[in-house]
């Protein structure tokens, strides 16, 4: 039987994840949650799972949406996981997709974080030693791979209230975070920004990148701008910049663009 694992990442970390578990599995795909993806999930699926960055202790919104608007035909075998990667906690993010799956009669059976690079370059500096945190990362993936390969299961709990109105109080300002960003004199028009946006946020006007509302502030754009020309205001010029090593930008763009 297939096996199927939606992923939503901005730099990397979680299609990285999403790919590693992949490979551990028969016969599996890997799916992007991203605008205009497809909400039916494929019928009769030995696993499925998703995978997503946490924001705010929480789920992206766009992670969010899609589990609420999916549709799950002929699921009731199936086995159901997700993975969180995360740079401090991962928080309410694992509880929020158990209700949102509870909600449509689906069962999480297992859920888990995997610690990644933490990457909000809009928030901090971000640290120097990417391969030593990158490689335990992948350590600590390989424990996750070998729980989903053997189907087991775990409870997740429901989570704290003061976590969720945190969250809540901040996920709704994401849509319009891109209002605060800026193209300086270094952008070459090559439309990286554009490729890797997995909201579709980002059109063109005379060569320059455009942001339109519905930001997802997965920061993919700032961060995969080969002239740093793009920012978020005044913070982050002077930052370092950071994608998943084994995911570059080709690769992201190849599964957010193959549904146009």
């Amino acid at each position: 039987m297939k096996n199927s694992v939606y992923f939503f990442t901005g730099t990397g970390n979680s299609l990285h994840l999403a790919r590693t578990i992949a490979a551990g599995l028969d016969d599996c795909e890997v799916i992007p949650i991203c605008k205009d993806a497809d909400l039916t999930i494929p019928p009769g699926r030995d696993r499925i799972g998703f995978v997503f960055p946490v924001y705010y202790w929480g789920l992206p919104a766009m992670v969010a949406d899609f589990l609420r608007k999916a549709v799950f035909p002929a699921q009731d075998n199936s086995y159901v996981f997700a993975a969180a990667t995360f740079g401090a906690l991962t928080g309410n993010a694992l509880p929020q997709v158990k209700r949102l799956l509870r909600d449509k009669g689906i069962t999480l059976d297992y859920g888990a974080g995997v610690r990644a690079f933490a990457n909000a370059v809009s928030f901090y500096e971000m640290k120097k030693n990417v391969d030593k945190i990158t490689g335990k990362a992948d350590k600590r993936a390989q424990k996750l791979v070998e729980a989903v390969a053997a189907k087991r299961r775990k409870k997740t709990g429901n989570g704290l209230r003061q976590i969720e109105k945190v969250y809540r109080q901040n996920i709704r300002q994401f849509a319009e975070r891109a209002k605060a960003y800026t193209v300086s004199a270094d952008c070459v028009s090559c439309g990286i920004c554009a490729s890797v946006c997995p909201a579709r946020n980002i059109a063109f006007s005379d060569g320059k990148p455009v942001f339109g509302n519905h930001c997802e502030a997965c920061l993919a754009c700032i961060q995969h701008c080969p002239e740093r020309a793009l920012n978020d205001g005044d913070k982050t010029q002077n930052r370092r910049r950071y994608t998943h090593p084994g995911i570059g930008y080709k690769t992201l763009a190849g599964y957010y663009r193959a549904n146009e």
